[in-house]
């Protein structure tokens, strides 16, 4: 009675300091909401999207507060990445990106970025009192190399963004000096040896996505078709925006992708400059957030896991948002919170779960 007594209280005074915390991922779901039905065409993706949501809520409050980071195991980790990667390397054999069951379908790259993060933080806590050993750091470049390579058959975008994240994951881990130069040097060698043969082996529409990236305007039509449509939504909001369920390209179907790739243009489009700048508000605190966590935490896990999920989250944001404005290629990356779909979905809300209780773990201490 004594331990529920004083758990209690701790949750109480966890949820009494960090109720900014709360109160932004409330004002994100709101917003994810909000935008779904903007839509206004079709209230099927909104209902999944919300019971998507209210799954993830519930998995966000039962990791937060009823279980504990520190006791996941390297071995039961390994196991699920072991178990996912066979199930991408069928994915491979047969070219699918999701499996379909019903009514539902499940996109399993969503899911280990989560895994990686935790394998790699799991591997690396044992050498947290120096830098990774060139031998560990190597270990854990194959580790993540694995599912790269089997995503890259069906997803050549979502693979590649994998790579740059968790190979920056390493970097922010501490290697020597020797070793980031011998990288750089090899990743340029590398890099230029590589690109013509890769080109060659692009589809054809990978290699007009990039020219209609290049030359949107002369590809306004065709290539550029997806960019030229964000562009002219984003640019259509103004300061205010044109107003719930008035966008022109959103109401009149012109911007593809709408409720995935492209639902920061939605957004834009609807709230204009005022409610992007509120979106990128959320999305910064929730960042700072994540490295405010990881400087004050007492464990190298959980300083790792912290800074993982930062950079996990800021990857998705740069690479979605990047496409939509036009200063990156555009990409299938989704936008948390805002893209529709199930697996992206609960996979942030996982990560954001375990940053929670990284957080809500760290009261035990004072």
């Amino acid at each position: 009675m004594e331990k529920i007594f004083k758990k209690t209280n701790i949750i109480k005074l966890f949820i009494k300091e960090n109720i900014t915390g709360f109160l932004i991922l409330f004002l994100l779901l709101i917003i994810s909401i909000v935008n779904q039905l903007s839509m206004g065409d079709s209230y099927k993706y909104f209902w999944k999207n919300l019971i998507w949501h209210i799954i993830g809520v519930i998995l966000f409050v039962i990791i937060v507060f009823f279980t504990d980071y520190r006791k996941i195991t390297f071995k039961m980790v390994f196991y699920i990445y072991v178990v996912l990667n066979l199930v991408l390397l069928i994915m491979a054999v047969f070219k699918m990106r999701w499996i379909r069951l019903g009514i539902i379908n499940i996109e399993p790259s969503e899911f280990v970025k989560p895994v990686l993060l935790l394998l790699i933080s799991l591997m690396a806590e044992e050498y947290s009192e120096s830098i990774l050993p060139s031998k560990v750091f190597f270990k854990l470049l194959f580790l993540i190399f694995i599912p790269v390579i089997l995503i890259l058959r069906v997803d050549l975008d979502h693979a590649l963004i994998i790579g740059v994240i968790f190979l920056s994951f390493l970097l922010f881990l501490g290697i020597s000096r020797k070793l980031l130069i011998f990288l750089i040097i090899s990743g340029l060698i590398i890099g230029c040896l590589i690109f013509p043969y890769m080109w060659d082996k692009l589809a054809p529409y990978q290699k007009w996505r990039i020219i209609g990236y290049l030359y949107p305007e002369k590809y306004a039509q065709t290539w550029g078709y997806q960019l030229t449509q964000s562009l002219i939504a984003i640019g259509s909001g103004g300061l205010f925006g044109q107003g719930f369920k008035k966008g022109w390209t959103t109401r009149l179907h012109y911007l593809p992708a709408k409720r995935t790739d492209l639902a920061f243009s939605v957004w834009a489009e609807t709230w204009g400059f005022i409610g992007v700048s509120l979106l990128l508000f959320l999305y910064g605190y929730l960042l700072w957030y994540a490295i405010y966590i990881s400087s004050t935490v007492k464990d190298w896990l959980g300083r790792y896991l912290s800074i993982g999920i930062c950079l996990i989250l800021l990857g998705q944001i740069i690479f979605n948002i990047g496409g939509a404005i036009g200063i990156l290629p555009m990409t299938s990356i989704p936008l948390p919170f805002l893209s529709y779909g199930g697996s992206i979905t609960i996979s942030v809300y996982f990560l954001l779960s375990l940053l929670f209780n990284i957080a809500f773990k760290g009261y035990f201490f004072k």
